[in-house]
């Protein structure tokens, strides 16, 4: 089977004897099949959660401004109930408000016996 994506590059660091062991049993224990594949799989893993924990803080402020224009329109929606009760409107009318019909179908009322 081809290589799609050959790997030339070496990155070479240093470990203790203790380390070594350390990391040869963790190849075992996870299936990796070579220390050189448990650490660039460890490196790719840290290198998503980094991607991960930036867009988490991006995604931040953006969740608390739309929590913010929750929290105003059910004030306002509130508001809206307590002016209905105070005016005496009974709130089986408030729902009998007609809609307005959707964009592109005739109003009510147009047709010519039902023939066009």
């Amino acid at each position: 089977m081809a290589v799609l994506k050959p790997r030339e590059r070496l990155v070479y660091f240093r470990i203790t004897e203790d380390e070594f062991h350390q990391f040869a049993g963790v190849c075992e224990q996870a299936g990796a099949r070579s220390i050189s594949d448990l650490a660039r799989n460890a490196v790719q893993r840290l290198i998503a959660e980094g991607h991960q924990e930036r867009e988490d803080r991006d995604l931040a402020p953006r969740m608390q401004s739309l929590e913010r224009l929750v929290a105003e329109v059910t004030k306002q929606l509130q508001m809206l109930t307590t002016l209905r009760e105070a005016a005496g409107i009974p709130e089986s009318s408030a729902r009998s408000i007609p809609q307005a019909p959707a964009s592109g179908s005739k109003p009510a009322g147009n047709s010519h016996n039902g023939k066009e």
